[in-house]
């Protein structure tokens, strides 16, 4: 596996300038699960040293790295919160102002107030350019470890706000790397200029995020024969992916579906599914993830037993981030993969985003990748929006779709899918929450084009906005 190879090259690199022998294996060109973990707590070690002299916000780590002798250890540490970016983050930084290159800054899914400030420098954004040019190697060589990625012409349909260092103007400079040909898509355009911008370059992946590609595919499959373009993968990211909606995206490409998952504080490139599709593998080098209880904070070590995701980056200059809390529901899988990549570790699906889920009932939540299970399973949808509203002591779902066409039966296809989710389907039963309501919009007013637009639950009881 690409990645696996990469991972292990950037670690005997770095085992040949700073380690001895002894503290790898015998054979450091072989390296075992056992090395990628000393790896990782020697960046810790150090990134902890750096944060604590250099940063203002974590200079009280100082008295507490001593006792970091394993990678369990590192428990002992406190929480890097959301609310601490969007508090003080410069606080966080580690080098001047003059030394950062690159200022992320936006709003948490389903939030108002300050936006989360997320900085990066050079070196940084190097090493998000380098990672994912590894996880586009690794999908496009499609489990082929000897696949050469030269020529291979990827277009990207991801923003390009404040270029090079947009997201998309450093996955084009990673594929540049690979000696690739990247293409920037207008992600703002219609669905007409971005299908015939896709014909005209013939792209061997095509790239973007959940909702722009599925609108793409949606809008130009019936007028184009998309299969016809060449297209051999599509890459996709920044949303959850729903089994029906890979399904559909294979089929009318006639291509493979890689998802990728990532945010913007680690460094946008995260992990990415292999072959077997059965989780992401994500970078080890530069992350170290944890998977925590939502509640306690305790560590959570079954596999088999979800918690919330925590990562700590591991070589990071302008702003590292220690123990993160993600608000990602996730599992960290241990076992083998079928792909064949025996010393690194996987996310788990992830399915949900405690941001994103909405209390309907004692114990009872709803959240998006629910109803995009089912309702993206009816061809004739392209989007939908939901809302939760309160009236008669009761609550009641609206749902918004936008569609293709719209037969008799449509508006029953898709009360039945939204009573099928069993927290619905439950409240219903009980009298909590009346019959859904569907409203059919006109085409093209559910079309998002920017990170705060991604697909939530809008809560509107109790004057929620």
């Amino acid at each position: 596996m690409i990645l696996e190879n990469w991972i292990h090259n950037r670690i005997k690199n770095s085992f040949n300038k700073n380690y001895s022998r002894k503290q790898f294996g015998q054979s450091p060109n072989c390296l075992t699960r056992k090395d990628i973990e000393q790896y990782q707590l020697d960046r810790l070690i150090k990134t902890l040293c750096y944060a604590a002299d250099n940063s203002v916000f974590y200079k009280p780590l100082k008295d507490k790295i001593a006792k970091i002798d394993s990678l369990e250890s590192i428990r002992h540490l406190p929480f890097t919160e959301p609310d601490d970016l969007r508090n003080s983050p410069y606080k966080l930084l580690c080098v001047s102002l003059g030394k950062i290159d690159r200022i992320y800054s936006h709003f948490t899914t389903g939030t108002t107030g300050k936006p989360k400030k997320i900085f990066f420098a050079q070196q940084d954004a190097d090493a998000i350019i380098e990672s994912m040019a590894a996880i586009m190697h690794t999908v496009i060589s499609d489990g082929n470890d000897q696949f050469c990625f030269d020529g291979c012409r990827v277009q990207i349909f991801l923003p390009d706000n404040a270029p090079p260092l947009s997201m998309a103007g450093m996955i084009a400079k990673g594929v540049k790397n690979l000696n690739g040909i990247p293409l920037i898509g207008q992600c703002d355009s219609p669905t007409r200029p971005q299908i015939e911008s896709i014909k005209a370059f013939k792209p061997d992946m095509i790239m973007g995020s959940a909702f722009r590609i599925w609108r793409i595919t949606k809008e130009s499959e019936s007028v184009f024969d998309l299969a016809d373009i060449g297209v051999k993968f599509v890459f996709i990211t920044s949303e959850y992916l729903s089994p029906a909606m890979r399904k559909a995206l294979e089929k009318a490409w006639n291509a493979k579906v890689y998802h990728h998952y990532g945010m913007t504080e680690p460094g946008f490139a995260i992990g990415i599914e292999c072959t077997a599709h059965q989780g992401y593998h994500f970078n080890e080098c530069d992350l170290y993830f944890e998977i925590v209880d939502f509640k306690t904070g305790e560590p959570i070590n079954n596999e088999e037993e979800e918690g919330e995701l925590v990562f700590t980056t591991l070589n990071r200059i302008g702003m590292p981030l220690i123990r993160y809390r993600t608000g990602d529901l996730a599992r960290l899988i241990r076992s083998p993969c079928e792909c064949g990549a025996c010393t690194l570790l996987r996310i788990g699906e992830i399915p949900r985003r405690k941001a994103l889920m909405v209390n309907i009932g004692e114990d009872d939540k709803i959240y998006t990748s629910l109803f995009d299970d089912r309702l993206y399973a009816i061809p004739e949808l392209i989007d939908y929006r939901i809302f939760i509203t309160r009236k008669d002591g009761r609550n009641h779902i609206k749902c918004c779709v936008e569609v293709l066409k719209n037969p008799d039966d449509l508006t029953a296809r898709i009360i039945g899918c939204i009573n099928s989710v069993p927290s619905v389907k439950k409240n219903m039963e009980e009298g909590l929450m009346g019959n859904p309501e569907i409203q059919f919009v006109e085409a093209g007013i559910l079309r998002r084009g920017g990170r705060q637009q991604k697909r939530r639950i809008v809560d509107k009881r109790y004057g929620n906005r």
